[in-house]
């Protein structure tokens, strides 16, 4: 049976339909469904963590290959789940996600709503995992991934890198899902990576890197320099001191939205340094 029409029976028979306030949208496009399972590399001692479970489509395929822990807000989705998946290699969560405390998971496949991106990306590098597949906005996607200087690098396009390697494995049209969205889609893999040069201290340079980012058509030193109001506190250190260290930085005159990850990692330290 196409997903469709088994997504139209399930409409029926729960007496549901997407709800707009949640940002529901149901892949309906087996391929993209398979897609993200294989690209997920999913062995048996895995576990996988998806978010936004919905009717259980990506739910049921995981079950095939690993134990996953579904989560879900919606009541109606729930009582779906619950009632038509199978009971192996499965924990069913009901809430939402970014107010859970979960349990251990390694792996992540998931088609999210994509109104709570950024705020699913933030917990998920601070929960910690070995590979993530998860379908965005291609939009948003193309934010995780981008270059310094490319329109759409900003604090969050940092901190990913910061944890992950990013790749834009494919996109996906916007006929995959019902109710259909406006834009494509695009299936992202998040790898985690060991770093050579590590922030001091990764809550701050969190906020550091936010900070900056409000000035980001600006140079680095002007930045940090209005940035300080933000930071002073994480800092310790007196406005004085603050500037005499800024002032030895050696890409003072470049603007932050051209600074790489890893030059960010160095002037945080060079400027956290006790």
């Amino acid at each position: 049976m196409k997903l469709f029409e088994e997504l139209n029976q399930l409409m029926v028979k729960y007496r549901f339909r997407p709800d707009k306030k949640l940002a529901q949208l149901f892949v309906v496009d087996s391929g993209a469904v398979d897609f993200a399972i294989e690209a997920a590399d999913l062995k048996s001692t895995d576990i996988a963590l998806e978010i936004g479970a919905g009717t259980g489509f990506v739910t049921r395929e995981i079950q095939k290959k690993c134990r996953v822990i579904a989560v879900e807000l919606d009541n109606d989705l729930f009582r779906l789940l619950q009632n038509e998946l199978p009971k192996e290699n499965l924990e069913l969560v009901h809430g939402n996600f970014l107010d859970l405390k979960l349990g251990k998971f390694n792996k992540v496949v998931s088609f999210p709503p994509y109104t709570i991106a950024s705020a699913i990306i933030y917990k998920l590098l601070e929960k910690g995992f070995e590979k993530a597949v998860l379908v965005f906005q291609a939009e948003f996607a193309e934010r995780l991934a981008a270059e310094p200087g490319f329109f759409e690098y900003n604090a969050l396009s940092v901190l990913t890198q910061y944890f992950c390697s990013v790749r834009i494995l494919k996109k996906i049209p916007a006929s995959s899902f019902f109710p259909s969205p406006r834009v494509d889609s695009a299936i992202v893999v998040l790898s985690w990576k060991k770093r050579k040069k590590t922030a001091r201290d990764t809550k701050k340079f969190k906020k550091f890197v936010q900070s900056l980012f409000r000035f980001s058509n600006k140079n680095l030193c002007n930045a940090l320099k209005k940035s300080y109001q933000f930071i002073h506190a994480d800092f310790k250190i007196s406005e004085k001191e603050f500037e005499k260290r800024i002032s030895s930085l050696k890409c003072c005159d470049a603007k932050v939205k051209l600074i790489s990850c890893d030059e960010f990692v160095e002037i945080f330290n060079a400027i956290y340094a006790k």
